[in-house]
């Protein structure tokens, strides 16, 4: 989710997004000074062990500001420590309701979690703030500083705005997600089969593609059903859609996860894998061309054109490689080759 999220920002949002979590940090400071010098604030080695904590601020708030956007772990990293901070600050404090202030100021942090890290970040963070939110009132209660009653006005707030609030807008955006996810998967995919269709091979290349060893080496196969027309005009379409739907099967039950399976329009589909070593190629091609087509209808059979490059070579392209297998099958068309061969 962090990547997506991430992802739909431009680099001007993400910019002003870092100037403002930096500048945040850094009004951490004032404030801390102000609680320094109330009364009912931290003293003696409390008042310094607070001073070190909110000066560390300032460094967090330049490298927000100046540094790259972090990756998942360090905005993980982050929440972690803007939460330890505000705990060791609450419990030094010498106000039993003056405790509860540090605690108001996780809402900020579960704002962050809330808007980029997820249910599992978020769950976590509103179970410590709590945690600390109970342990402060029954040590208050135990020690006689303050009643639950006394503190009932200021926990009541504090766990609205630091526990419900986060969880709430969490629940709010996560529908939200849900509904643009599976919108962007519809128009991805084609209704017929349940392929990806040609954008969403687009949309999918270039992300299994990062998660891949590098160099490794793409192999695309393209592949239409031989006669289709021929068939489709004799058969009717709905026969017609059958034969699709039987390819898709195909396809479905030979790729596997890391692969990408796509119909590509009218009868065309493709084939996409990734292989680290060029001696499996050959392998990763059978596996599609022997497995057999389970129809109700006549026998279908495919032609298959297949291009392949490592990634590391300097004129590598995606595009090029889809058009060179291309070229490969409609060769294949042209020169009026046996039924199920391929290039």
């Amino acid at each position: 989710m962090y990547r997506f999220v991430t992802g739909t920002l431009s680099r001007r949002d993400l910019w002003h997004l870092k100037v403002a979590i930096g500048l945040l940090c850094m009004a951490i400071i004032p404030l801390g000074m102000v609680f320094n010098m109330h009364p009912l604030g931290p003293q003696g080695i409390g008042r310094t062990i607070h001073t070190i904590l909110f000066s560390i601020s300032f460094p967090v708030g330049l490298c927000w500001i100046f540094g790259p956007w972090p990756t998942r772990r360090w905005a993980i990293a982050f929440i972690a420590w803007a939460d330890i901070s505000f705990a060791i600050s609450a419990w030094i404090f010498t106000g039993p309701t003056m405790q509860l202030a540090p605690i108001l100021y996780m809402s900020m942090t579960g704002v962050f979690a809330t808007f980029l890290l997820g249910w599992n970040v978020l769950a976590v963070h509103c179970g410590f703030a709590l945690a600390m939110q109970i342990s402060i009132t029954l040590w208050n209660m135990h020690t006689g500083a303050a009643t639950f009653l006394d503190q009932f006005l200021y926990n009541a707030p504090v766990f609205a705005t630091v526990v419900m609030l986060p969880l709430l807008i969490q629940a709010i955006i996560e529908g939200g997600r849900r509904s643009i996810h599976a919108t962007i998967s519809a128009a991805n995919r084609d209704p017929l089969t349940g392929l990806l269709n040609r954008r969403g091979v687009q949309a999918i290349f270039e992300y299994l593609l990062g998660k891949r060893p590098n160099p490794t080496t793409v192999v695309v196969m393209v592949a239409d059903v031989d006669r289709f027309k021929e068939l489709n005009d004799t058969y009717g379409h709905e026969a017609g859609d059958r034969m699709l739907q039987a390819v898709a099967d195909r396809l479905f039950a030979n790729t596997g996860r890391g692969d990408i399976a796509a119909r590509i329009g009218g009868d065309e589909f493709m084939v996409v894998t990734f292989v680290d070593n060029p001696d499996d190629i050959a392998e990763a091609t059978a596996r599609l061309r022997k497995a057999p087509l389970d129809t109700d209808g006549p026998d279908i059979s495919l032609s298959v054109g297949i291009a392949w490059s490592a990634t590391n070579i300097k004129d590598f392209n995606f595009e090029s490689l889809t058009r060179e297998a291309d070229f490969k099958l409609y060769e294949i068309k042209r020169a009026r080759a046996p039924r199920g061969s391929t290039a």
